[in-house]
């Protein structure tokens, strides 16, 4: 980049001597179509250009001139959350580092072995745009001379150097049904009723049923299969998708009680999109069945856990045979990625980061860890916690730890630093308004953030031993 810099420098250098080269300074296009941004991370391209020659200002034509009518080709940056950034400038590609000096404004460093011929570079947000200033020193006629160029920044969205093509973004309603699938899928809301796995010692060891929602009371429950476990419920289309016992799919119209059988054979992990129903089977493989259950076909031929489409494009898994860890499986191109080298439980996407928990030496004790998407960085938490589940909200981190625990993101590593106790208590299900928790096979449903004993049962999810 010295080298490139330089050039332009001494070009223009020799454009004051021998022309005296001048201009307006013209005035800044404002684009209100682009994105809030609140930090440098992301991607940016150049929009306009000021360059100043010792201490004299250079007119726009000149400056056009030299760099060309087409700023975006001349500087681009992506900046990632790990404090590394690639930088492009004139086709001299880079890998420097940011720190942020003070609110909003930031240094750009080049490696220890490049410091010596780099130029200094500051950046600073202005808006929703970057002003990266470029300061040069070169000499003329044996003298010292100096130039500042600043760079005039448009963001264009993020780029991940973990994932070819990575803008997943969730929002509020996809994250919930994220955890929700996570966790099992043991309850799901459907026009102002609540389908799951309720039941009630007199049905037996449990039972799939339904009851309309009455602020933190359930009405008119009713059983639609007795003697069963249902699980991975969602909706889909007018439908209520489930499975019954891990051995068939069913599908009951909203509203009303009646199932119908779509599918049979084993299954777990069960998804269901506008392409068709995806699962696990008995020798624990992605598959897929169309939305009426026929048609079956393999997608992964591998021992899958743990499967959630997160877009049209990608399905994160963890890979039985590689260890436990976490792949990112591109489902357009076929194409597969190891994003964790460490077995890996319960991915969970939020913002830039996939969350997930690794074991701790002891039972029921792990430690929170995530990924960031964009950067590839790996993070764990120091101290493992006790935790039985955890849940993720489009606000919080919440664990189980005998009763709810509930952390911001930005201390997501500090469930350790934390104490509960009491039974075991589980989260189950949650769509923003209502809350649906278990502890000792007691379910609970309140219109606060999990909670237990101090709300009525809803029924149990089997028979509760005397």
């Amino acid at each position: 980049m010295k080298k490139k810099i330089v050039a332009v420098a001494l070009t223009l250098a020799m454009c004051f001597a021998f022309t005296g080269c001048g201009g307006d300074n013209g005035n800044k296009s404002k684009d209100n179509g682009e994105p809030k941004v609140t930090s440098i991370v992301g991607s940016w391209e150049c929009e306009d250009v000021q360059v100043t020659n010792n201490g004299e200002k250079v007119g726009d034509d000149t400056v056009k001139l030299m760099f060309g009518e087409d700023f975006s080709s001349i500087f681009k940056l992506s900046a990632y959350g790990d404090g590394s950034a690639d930088l492009v400038m004139m086709e001299d590609k880079n890998t420097v580092s940011w720190s942020e000096t003070k609110d909003n404004e930031y240094k750009l460093s080049y490696p220890e072995s490049d410091k010596k011929d780099a130029a200094d570079m500051t950046a600073k947000l202005d808006g929703e745009k970057l002003i990266i200033t470029v300061e040069e020193t070169y000499k003329s006629d044996d003298k010292d001379q100096s130039m500042v160029m600043e760079f005039t920044m448009k963001y264009t969205g993020k780029k991940s150097k973990l994932i070819e093509g990575w803008n997943v973004v969730l929002n509020d309603e996809e994250v919930y049904a994220m955890s929700n699938a996570m966790i099992e899928g043991s309850f799901v809301e459907a026009d102002g009723m609540l389908y799951g796995d309720y039941g009630g010692d007199e049905w037996g060891k449990g039972a799939f049923m339904v009851a309309k929602i009455k602020g933190d009371k359930l009405k008119d429950k009713t059983i639609i299969a007795k003697d069963t476990k249902v699980s991975n419920l969602s909706v889909y289309d007018g439908n209520v998708y489930g499975i019954l016992d891990s051995e068939k799919i069913i599908k009951v119209e909203v509203g009303k009680t009646k199932t119908e059988t779509i599918y049979k054979g084993t299954c777990n992990n069960m998804q269901v999109t506008k392409k068709g129903i995806y699962f696990t089977d008995e020798k624990e493989r992605y598959c897929k069945v169309d939305l009426e259950g026929k048609n079956k076909e393999t997608v992964l031929n591998k021992k899958v856990a743990y499967p959630y489409q997160i877009s049209s494009k990608f399905m994160v898994y963890q890979d039985g045979a590689d260890g436990e860890t976490l792949h990112m499986y591109n489902m357009k191109e076929n194409s597969d990625k190891k994003i964790s080298n460490m077995v890996s439980y319960q991915p969970m996407l939020y913002g830039d980061y996939m969350y997930f928990y690794t074991p701790g030496n002891y039972e029921d004790v792990y430690h929170m860890c995530r990924i960031d998407m964009y950067s590839g960085k790996v993070e764990k938490a120091e101290r493992a916690a006790i935790m039985y589940d955890y849940y993720v909200t489009p606000e919080h981190i919440i664990a189980a730890k005998g009763e709810f625990v509930t952390i911001e993101f930005d201390k997501w590593d500090t469930f350790a630093d934390t104490s509960s106790a009491g039974s075991k208590a589980y989260p189950k299900y949650s769509n923003g308004e209502i809350w649906v928790s278990r502890c000792a096979g007691e379910n609970f449903l309140s219109s606060e953030t999990f909670v237990t004993d101090e709300k009525s049962s809803i029924g149990y999810s089997y028979v509760k031993d005397e």
